[in-house]
């Protein structure tokens, strides 16, 4: 009994103190000062920063490459610096591949489907390479 009395009286003093303590309420313009003060805040800078896999200089070496080993086997000179052999692609013409495809049906929902799913693929991947640049970026 004397453990409640106890437990009572302090109940009774809590009960007064908490009665006696004024509710504070926030300065009308509290938004608009913590706003402001966010704002002047430096951006976080993202300790992760954006490097592509290949530079700039890489990609121009892989076209100028690329393009040269198109052009040049064309290039009509008399003097070359280098013989490229010739190749007879003559098997081709005996590989027959006339009615592989014939036997294949596909429904009108099913190329409605691809179709869609693809151009929705390619956004989807627009937006998301966009997205992850912005948050990589800050």
């Amino acid at each position: 009994m004397g453990e409640n009395k106890h437990i009572e009286e302090i109940h009774a003093f809590t009960k007064k103190y908490v009665q006696e303590i004024q509710i504070e309420t926030p300065s009308l313009d509290f938004t608009s000062n913590l706003m402001q003060k966010i704002g002047e805040l430096q951006p976080f800078k993202s300790a992760i920063t954006y490097k592509p896999l290949i530079s700039k200089k890489a990609w121009f070496i892989v076209f100028t490459a690329i393009i040269s080993a198109v052009l040049i086997p064309f290039k009509s000179s008399e003097k070359s610096i280098f013989s490229v052999p010739e190749l007879n692609f003559s098997f081709l013409e005996k590989l027959n591949f006339t009615g592989l495809l014939d036997n294949i049906n596909v429904s009108n929902t099913t190329l409605y489907f691809a179709i869609t799913f693809s151009v929705l693929v390619s956004i989807q991947i627009f937006y998301l390479k966009g997205y992850f640049e912005k948050q990589i970026n800050g």
